[in-house]
């Protein structure tokens, strides 16, 4: 069960890499003896802050104001990269992830994939995808996510829900996965 534990939460949290430059040791401040702040589950080592979701009065999700086509287009790239995830298809899937990712390293995260994809049976299921941020060239899909993970050998398995925001840029005509961000329920 710690194994299952242990790739959901890889899952959940692509490898990210931070370019931190912070002096180590003890610099008589009131910071001293407190971690840094990389790749936490709050920025996941991304410099841009202003990822993330706003809630309206109701409760629910406020939508960008995006262009009817490249709406249609960043909800299909969406429903893309959740259904080549489903598939356990490799190759599938790492076509909808950007060339040059903002969140995590793309051959590590291929390594991970591969290796899970291998020892388990994983399924992304979500609801209330919602453009929350869109830019010409930048787009955030927010959703909610339960993610199971299943050792094929026995009837283990390993449930996580959560809420996510799934950065998009776009590469030439072509909207891919650039980082994600997920908040997980208790």
């Amino acid at each position: 069960m710690k194994k299952i534990m242990i790739v959901l939460a890889l899952l959940l949290m692509l490898a990210a890499c931070s370019n931190s430059e912070e002096a180590t040791g003890n610099q008589n401040t009131a910071n001293d003896g407190n971690s840094a702040n990389e790749n936490n589950a709050v920025d996941h080592g991304i410099e841009d802050k202003e990822v993330g979701f706003t809630l309206g009065d109701d409760g629910k999700v406020i939508e960008a104001d995006v262009p009817a086509e490249e709406a249609a287009a960043i909800l299909a790239a969406y429903q893309e990269y959740i259904d080549a995830f489903n598939a356990e298809n490799l190759d599938r899937y790492m076509n909808v992830i950007s060339e040059n990712p903002e969140g995590f390293d793309r051959e590590e995260d291929r390594k991970a994939l591969e290796d899970t994809f291998a020892a388990y049976d994983t399924t992304y299921k979500t609801s209330d995808e919602t453009i929350v941020k869109y830019e010409e060239n930048r787009a955030e899909v927010y959703a909610t996510n339960i993610v199971t993970v299943k050792d094929p050998n026995s009837e283990k398995a390993t449930e996580q829900s959560g809420r996510q925001v799934v950065v998009f840029k776009k590469e030439g005509n072509e909207w891919r996965v650039s980082s994600l961000h997920f908040i997980g329920n208790q």
